[in-house]
């Protein structure tokens, strides 16, 4: 009787509101990255990065074949962009996984999806289970121990995510991660028209062993990060660090420039010296940058270099440490392509 005369309590609604991309992250977001599926797919390293992957995952591999078979996904195709997310920690639990979300968007059907999912599932021994969150259709996929909950901001756009709440927050009505006041500009700063991008809030984890790493240099942990790699002519990749401190954004320019040497001099085994050397290191205020572009034939030498796996013969200078010393040494100077091209082209 006590339990009848309880107030029922109205269930939580969600607006219904048109969502797609960028404007399906949640303003809680911690970590964003942004693709842009059409440029990756016509680089060639991502290519062959995703050759290999799936070379090395069978079950990968038949799991896409069969969404290009059963659900008519052609995901180079149709799929105009993808964004990542990563969400805040649970207070109190430590360690655990924060929230992720995946945002896509491209030519995709509600109906049609849903069909190829329910296909899917039945035949693979999951199992596929919708119900009404504020008038719109939640969908939850599990395979044993994996759920996977999706809906769909517009018509174009699918929101999946393990975490239901963080999926409903995406495709409602709140607070984006646009209006984030971490986040918010740095998404301002980093190019977004690049094939991959990246903003991310650091958390102490990393400044713990940041200082380890670089012998107690680096005093605390960046605050944030923003980054992207354009791949529309050879490659070219930027990141920069916000630091907490100008002095740590120097010890850490500091700490790169000697690793950049190291990794040149071990990269002439494999003839890539030059290439190395074109990393660039240098701080702004507060901010540790770190910039490199590589021409189309650069990049088919780094990708012949590895395929090799042996010396090759255009650029196997051996590293001259006193040029690369003075360079860095020099007023505005960093490590630069003159040492490789003055060494002798005779030597071992």
């Amino acid at each position: 009787m006590a339990g009848g005369c309880k107030k029922k309590q109205p269930a939580e609604r969600y607006d219904r509101v048109a969502v797609a991309a960028l404007a399906a992250i949640p303003a809680d977001a911690s970590v964003v990255v942004g693709m842009d599926v059409a440029q990756l797919a016509q680089a060639a390293v991502v290519v062959r990065a995703v050759d290999q992957m799936l070379v090395r995952d069978p079950e990968l591999a038949a799991r896409l074949a069969r969404l290009a078979t059963d659900c008519g996904v052609d995901v180079a195709r149709q799929i105009k962009t993808v964004h990542l997310a990563l969400g805040p920690r649970a207070p109190g639990k430590g360690s655990a996984v924060p929230p992720s979300l995946l945002v896509a968007t491209g030519q995709l059907s509600e109906p049609a999806l849903t069909r190829c999912l329910q296909a899917g599932t039945g035949s693979g021994g999951g199992e596929l289970s919708v119900r009404d969150v504020g008038g719109r259709p939640l969908y939850k996929l599990t395979e044993g121990a994996r759920v996977l909950h999706l809906a769909f901001g517009q018509d174009d756009t699918v929101v999946i995510g393990a975490d239901e709440g963080w999926v409903l927050a995406a495709v409602g009505s709140g607070a984006k991660v646009t209006t984030s006041k971490e986040l918010g500009p740095l998404l301002a700063q980093v190019d977004r028209s690049a094939a991959l991008w990246a903003v991310a809030v650091m958390d102490a984890e990393l400044g713990q062993a940041l200082s380890r790493v670089t012998g107690g240099k680096v005093g605390a942990s960046p605050r944030a990060l923003h980054g992207a790699l354009d791949t529309r002519s050879g490659l070219a990749g930027t990141v920069a660090f916000a630091m907490a401190t100008e002095g740590d954004a120097e010890a850490l320019v500091g700490f790169a420039r000697d690793e950049i040497q190291l990794l040149a001099l071990a990269a002439q085994t494999l003839g890539l010296g030059r290439v190395v050397a074109k990393v660039r290191v240098e701080r702004k205020g507060s901010e540790a940058q770190f910039r490199v572009a590589l021409t189309d034939d650069e990049v088919r030498q780094v990708l012949s270099a590895i395929d090799r796996g042996q010396v090759s013969g255009q650029d196997a200078q051996p590293f001259n440490a006193d040029a690369v010393d003075a360079s860095i040494a020099a007023p505005g100077g960093d490590a630069s392509t003159d040492a490789f091209v003055d060494a002798p082209r005779d030597a071992p």
